[in-house]
């Protein structure tokens, strides 16, 4: 799943199956996990709230969220919409 898939409540599948595959590996090689998904921008807020409903059902079951952090980048956006956009995720 990414970018190609239509269904908005699917696009952010890939990502999160891969973070899960890293987390599972993980302990087989002895190291720590940072994943970090980077620039999003207006167009991928579906995918960004994928990702963070998985953070949000992973830390539930375990203690600390699927991602170690995610990057919104509203840059292309004018300031008043990039500030509004950024406070409802602060929230």
């Amino acid at each position: 799943a990414g970018k190609s898939i239509k269904d908005k409540n699917a696009c952010a599948a890939g990502a999160v199956a891969l973070a899960l595959h890293v987390r599972a590996m993980a302990p087989y090689y002895g190291i720590p996990v940072i994943l970090h998904s980077d620039h999003c921008a207006k167009k991928l807020l579906p995918w960004f709230d994928g990702m963070l409903e998985a953070d949000e059902a992973y830390f539930a079951q375990y203690g600390e969220p699927l991602f170690s952090s995610h990057m919104l980048d509203l840059s292309e956006e004018p300031d008043e919409e990039n500030i509004a956009i950024c406070v409802q995720y602060f929230k």
